[in-house]
């Protein structure tokens, strides 16, 4: 266990999983990231699940080494900005906690591709702008999704990422309503309308037609991404037959709100409805899955 990242040597790269009361599926995380033979960090934010012991008796009875840091609950996208502003690491493999890198060959492209693009801030695998729909609670045409690097698996360069948060850019997630661009805070409260039913159904052909978005969404590492190209950074794409390497489950922490806070979540467009997971099912593969690794483990 360390109490800050300072404490770490000087790495030239280390992978790091975010743990939030979801031990079962950080243990396959941390199975497959140790295949890349990379040094492992797990940073815990109040988990209340056992996470620690049971992690413990994972490393203790397979072998599997890593760093253990105490954290403060906060958003995902602020997690990061405090991980990257106080890493000492050459590059940081974000790995959610929700992933399993099945094939550890997937990590060392990455690493190759950026030892062979100075000029890149990253590596790994692009998810695409794309109009968001009825999946995420809007009707078509009203939201616009914007690029990023697909973050549950993307090795970037600590010195980059450092430099666009000194010129105030963040890892955070945000949704920039345009519909009146000046007036922003016209628009954000305006905006909201299009979350009812009756607006969606009402105004979906006239949208669809016009194309001009609402909203524009920046999903966790969107706005850092944008930033990082702007100031001439690259990032270097793999080909995406190789996202088949990578197994996603998709949203883990955020099916485990209670109830009430999921359905708001999904009503505000905040959760895709078609990826959520049911926690105890994907418990269940997830073991399944670690008993390919040899792990076993009493719950």
């Amino acid at each position: 266990m360390i109490q800050a990242l300072d404490e770490l040597p000087p790495l030239p790269a280390l992978a790091v999983i975010i743990n939030c009361g979801t031990r079962w599926f950080t243990s396959l995380a941390l199975a497959s990231a140790h295949r890349t033979g990379l040094p492992l960090l797990v940073i815990d934010c109040e988990s209340r699940d056992g996470s620690r012991d049971h992690l413990a008796r994972l490393s203790e009875h397979h072998g599997i080494d890593f760093y253990w840091l105490d954290w403060p609950l906060r958003t995902h996208g602020l997690t990061l900005d405090a991980l990257f502003r106080n890493s000492t690491a050459e590059t940081l493999l974000l790995v959610d906690s929700d992933v399993e890198i099945e094939d550890p060959l997937t990590v060392r492209r990455m690493i190759e591709a950026l030892d062979a693009a100075p000029a890149s801030y990253g590596a790994g695998f692009i998810h695409a702008a794309e109009w968001m729909g009825a999946k995420h609670g809007v009707a078509e045409g009203v939201g616009f999704y914007a690029e990023r690097m697909w973050i549950p698996l993307t090795l970037l360069r600590t010195r980059a990422v450092q430099a666009a948060l000194a010129g105030g850019a963040s890892f955070v997630q945000m949704r920039r309503f345009t519909e009146f661009p000046h007036w922003p805070r016209l628009s954000r409260w305006l905006g909201l309308r299009f979350f009812l039913p009756i607006v969606n159904r009402w105004q979906a052909r006239r949208l669809a037609e016009a194309k001009r978005p609402v909203f524009h969404e920046y999903d966790t590492g969107a706005r850092m991404h944008s930033v990082l190209l702007g100031l001439g950074y690259g990032f270097v794409a793999l080909p995406g037959e190789m996202w088949a390497t990578v197994y996603h489950y998709h949203g883990v922490t955020r099916a485990s709100f209670r109830w009430s806070r999921q359905k708001i979540a999904e009503r505000l467009g905040f959760v895709n409805r078609s990826s959520r997971v049911q926690l105890r099912q994907g418990e269940l593969d997830a073991k399944h899955r670690l008993a390919r690794y040899g792990i076993e483990m009493e719950t």
